[in-house]
């Protein structure tokens, strides 16, 4: 079943030329229908599938799904709309940190979906970086794991260039452990969505990163 219509990359693809209130505001009627509506229909469907595979995972729609209006305060783009729609579906949802989920963004060109850590906590960074260090040869088998690795690819995640001494020795056989964010990315494209077997493309993804995403859970627990 597909949920979602060429409207939906027509809207993003017409927001991204005029990102202003004004032209939003005319076209408010068309966003709700043809990009906010579905978009919530397949994250509630996508929630229930999800907990087949991690019952723990029960919040709602809302709880997974952010706002489409930006937070400019700190940007130096004032323009006043994201151009994709993005949520997290994790047992804390959008406020998920530091707890590994399904982050999902569709904008006009291309579809993002991915898992991991990032925005730790000095004391949860070490932590992971400990249990890194621990388990190397584990965290291998995981992420280079062939259908995982064609995915995926490589970690991606911002690193540091100095790392705390204690590190030192087992960063040169797991350059991982330079990383204070840890993640496994991949994109599709855009027209993806309109396809009867999306929604089964992005479980099949996530089912991929449940052993990583268990990885890095691990040290951080609550």
């Amino acid at each position: 079943m597909t949920m979602f219509t060429s409207n939906y990359l027509s809207f993003f693809a017409q927001l991204s030329e005029n990102n202003n209130t004004d032209w939003f505001n005319t076209h408010k009627k068309d966003f709700e229908k043809d990009v906010k509506k579905p978009f919530e229909v397949f994250i509630s469907k996508l929630i229930l599938e999800m907990n087949t595979l991690t019952p723990e995972i029960t919040i709602s729609p809302s709880e997974a799904i952010f706002r489409i209006n930006k937070d400019i305060r700190f940007s130096a783009d004032k323009s006043p709309y994201k151009t994709e729609m993005s949520a997290v579906i994790s047992k804390k949802g959008k406020k998920s940190n530091p707890c590994p989920g399904l982050y999902l963004s569709i904008g006009a060109k291309e579809v993002t979906i991915g898992s991991g850590l990032k925005m730790l906590e000095k004391e949860e960074l070490i932590e992971v970086r400990h249990h890194i260090a621990q388990h190397s040869e584990r965290l291998e088998e995981i992420i280079q794991e062939p259908k995982f690795k064609q995915a995926f690819g490589e970690i991606q995640g911002d690193k540091i260039k100095r790392i705390p001494e204690e590190f030192k020795e087992a960063a040169t056989h797991q350059p991982l452990l330079y990383h204070t964010s840890f993640l496994a990315m991949t994109k599709l494209p855009a027209t993806e969505i309109t396809k009867p077997d999306f929604l089964e493309q992005i479980l099949r993804l996530y089912q991929l990163t449940l052993p990583f995403a268990k990885f890095l859970s691990e040290p951080i627990q609550s």
